[in-house]
């Protein structure tokens, strides 16, 4: 059966009724049987999990241990697997746990740079405001505000608006996809995903709404099949996808006790199983068992496609507003004569929806119908997507391949020469010495004398015997060891490089350094080792953000009527989420998802600067808050933060050394005063000895006159010097008082930058 057999999607709604809803999912079960789909590729994919898990088929083997048709009994050596894919895969998985997983929710709505321009408006005003209000305070006109708190300038706000906006939809959805990573443990589900897009190239989930929140599940490759569309990348932007699973009777009437009446709950407690392909549920199936159907296990196949559906658009004039509107009407809708007569008009198109349907046990079809919770796009209602999600690695115009599939080959190598290596072990018997039959005791066998000779060396014979003439110092050695063991040795390690080097995971990324390697040269093997895996990163990360954007659009669905509640993020901090389920539904999320490989080199190698970085002066807090980082993203926001809050600082310290150069030169002109007086009172002190010493000469001389204007000129000079010295008392007050106060505020704003420049960030 191929696509012609599906029934016509272009109807209305009334033509759709429940035979039709059975042909269509009767129509893509039949066209995933057919294997004109990725069904036929299903036991592939069973055969590279036994891979992985080192499960041997002795028939890859029959050339080697069946030459000519032959099989080797008692041989010494048994083909045994011993593993080199596992180990590279193991490492994958490891290094995928510890990638870093960087989103980041942006709002795409129209108004998203306008209010973005409003919220920097306002918060310049507001700095403005606070500024001119402490001004205010400062001059003793009481405004309710601190004096002394530290107002950063207008240009600071509007460079950490610039840098640490976020628009609060952004943030609300940030928050959402948070509370359902930890509610759907996300993380380790997607380590699940990344498994078994490793083995088989191949990963798929599930995403919706059940019990009135946001659901997200990993399928099994073994039980998905989907549209083959060439150009198709990812598996919800095809027309259509199923999901088989084979479960016990009462799984199914567990999830479907709803859906199913008395008699099929009867019937399927007896079930009989459809007679359909059966190999499917043995090769291609997640349930593999051979006793399937003795256990009584039953076919449940969930059916999801794209339908058409006719939806109408109403234009017409709003009475009370006089203004035009535009409104969506469904399929059937009837013009009121009334609007008829207004001029409203009505025009019809054709949009996709997609539709889902079970058919169980090959006989009851349950929950026909269009998907209660359809992902629209809000621009072009006629994009849908299938809430069955997924991709293949590389599958364009040839068949898929994973690292598993690429390995078999050397895996395969491996396992015959080591089988080869232990038969030529076995066989080699180093040199031995040859020995008479006859030499035998006469009471012993051949396996014994063989023992003693093999386990101490000592070959023990009877010279006794009668009849014998032997000379035991003319036997012979000879040479049976096996020259080919070094060989061997040599082919096996030249495999696990090949495949080291095919896989992208040299020695060097296993953490296999050799003894000559430097440092540069071994973390150069890794760089090129990671580019060759990135692109398998990358091509999964993409998956990843299509998971996430899923989850938002449907976390709208579920939550209708609001959500609140609180959830632990990945550092173990707490964070409470609330919805607004208006604002929520008008958002139009988008995710975006950085370059992990990227983010993760940039993240070492910054981490690599720290030692350089704290002997630079670097604050121990800075570091620890970068070591603890995550992201590079972040670490470049911590550093920004760092870099201002030392930008402030220094601007601190060289204002108060200026304010102290300032002080130094007021206290070098305070003691040059100082000086100047102390020189005034030694002249001083020389004018009273020079009257003490005329005052005891004769005054005959007629100096009595000129004595005593000296004395007048001596009580002025002495009064000028008491209010000199007075004033510069004062003055020295003052200087003191002034210098103090000086350095109470530089101590204040040291104290400020120093505390801005620790908080945490």
């Amino acid at each position: 059966m191929g696509y012609d057999k599906i029934p016509r999607q272009k109807l209305s709604i009334n033509k759709k009724n429940k035979q039709w809803g059975e042909q269509c999912v009767e129509a893509f079960i039949d066209l995933s049987n057919s294997g004109a789909t990725h069904s036929n590729q299903k036991n592939d994919l069973k055969i590279l999990y036994d891979y992985y898990n080192g499960v041997i088929d002795e028939g890859d083997y029959n050339y080697v241990l069946k030459p000519y048709g032959k099989s080797r009994k008692n041989f010494p050596s048994e083909m045994r697997n011993y593993p080199i894919i596992k180990p590279i895969i193991d490492l994958l998985l490891g290094e995928k746990s510890k990638r870093p997983l960087n989103y980041t929710v942006t709002v795409q709505n129209s108004d998203a740079i306008s209010r973005k321009e409003e919220e920097k408006v306002a918060a310049i005003a507001d700095n403005l405001q606070k500024r001119f209000m402490q001004a205010v305070q400062q001059k003793g006109v009481d405004m309710g505000v601190d004096p002394e708190q530290e107002i950063p300038l207008p240009e600071h706000i509007s460079d950490m608006f610039e840098s640490n906006y976020v628009d609060t939809r952004a943030e609300l959805g940030q928050k959402t996809l948070n509370y359902v990573f930890q509610e759907q443990e996300v993380y380790d589900k997607i380590q699940k995903a990344w498994f078994h897009y490793l083995v088989t190239g191949e990963a798929y989930t599930q995403r919706g709404v059940r019990n009135g929140e946001p659901y997200y599940a990993i399928l099994n490759p073994l039980d998905v099949d989907y549209d083959l569309d060439p150009d198709l990348e990812f598996v919800e932007d095809g027309d259509w996808a199923l999901v088989r699973k084979y479960v016990h009777a009462s799984t199914v009437i567990d999830a479907y006790y709803d859906s199913l009446s008395e008699q099929q709950v009867l019937e399927l407690e007896e079930p009989r199983h459809s007679e359909g392909d059966i190999s499917f549920l043995h090769a291609n199936s997640s349930n593999t068992d051979a006793n399937a159907f003795r256990n009584r296990l039953i076919e449940v196949v969930n059916v999801y496609w794209k339908s058409r559906k006719r939806i109408g658009f109403l234009t017409y004039m709003d009475p009370e507003t006089q203004s035009i509107e535009e409104v969506e009407v469904e399929d059937g809708f009837k013009m009121p004569p009334e609007l008829k007569e207004q001029g409203a008009k009505l025009e019809w198109k054709w949009v996709n929806e997609v539709w889902e349907g079970t058919r169980v046990d090959g006989r009851f079809y349950l929950n026909i119908n269009p998907i209660l919770n359809q992902r629209m796009s809000l621009d072009n209602p006629s994009k849908c997507k299938l809430p069955i999600n997924g991709r293949r690695y590389s599958d364009t115009n040839s068949t898929n391949i994973s690292l598993v599939k690429l390995g078999i080959p050397y895996q395969l190598n491996y396992n015959i020469y080591k089988y080869r290596l232990e038969l030529a072990i076995a066989r080699s018997k180093d040199i031995i010495a040859q020995f008479d039959i006859n030499m035998i005791p006469k009471k012993w066998d051949m396996d014994k004398f063989m023992y003693y000779v093999e386990g101490t060396g000592i070959a023990w014979v009877d010279y006794n015997k009668e009849g014998i003439q032997l000379n035991p110092q003319h036997q012979t050695v000879m040479d049976m060891s096996i020259k080919t063991i070094g060989q061997y040795i040599q082919l096996l390690d030249s495999i696990l490089i090949e495949w080291e080097k095919i896989s992208g995971v040299s020695r060097q990324r296993q953490g296999e350094i050799g003894a000559y390697e430097g440092k540069a040269s071994s973390q150069q093997a890794i760089l090129q080792s990671s580019h060759i895996t990135e692109d398998l990163f990358r091509k999964f990360e993409r998956m990843e953000q299509r998971d996430f954007q899923a989850l938002l659009d449907y976390s709208k669905e579920a939550w209708l009527t609001g959500k609140k509640g609180m959830f632990v993020m990945p550092d173990g901090t707490t964070d409470f989420l609330d919805v607004d389920s208006m604002e929520h539904m008008e958002s139009n999320y988008g995710i975006f998802v950085s370059d992990a490989g990227k983010d993760q080199e940039k993240l070492e190698n910054i981490k690599g600067l720290t030692q350089a970085m704290m002997q630079n002066g670097a604050k121990p807090g800075d570091i620890a808050e970068m070591l603890d980082s995550d992201s590079f993203t972040e670490i470049k926001k911590n550093l920004k933060k760092a870099d201002r809050a030392n930008a402030e600082l220094e601007q601190a310290q060289q204002e108060a050394q200026q304010q102290m150069q300032e002080q130094q030169m007021e206290v070098e002109a305070l003691k040059q005063d100082t000086e100047n007086i102390e020189r005034e009172k030694d002249r001083q002190k020389d004018i009273e000895i020079a009257l003490i010493n005329a005052e005891s000469k004769d005054n005959t001389d007629g100096n009595t006159l000129n004595l005593e204007k000296m004395i007048q000129e001596f009580e002025l000079k002495k009064q000028e010097l008491s209010l000199k010295e007075q004033e510069l008392e004062l003055k020295t007050q003052n200087d003191q008082d002034s210098n103090q106060i000086k350095r109470e505020d530089i101590k204040s704003k040291q104290d400020i930058a120093k505390a801005n420049a620790n908080k945490p960030r």
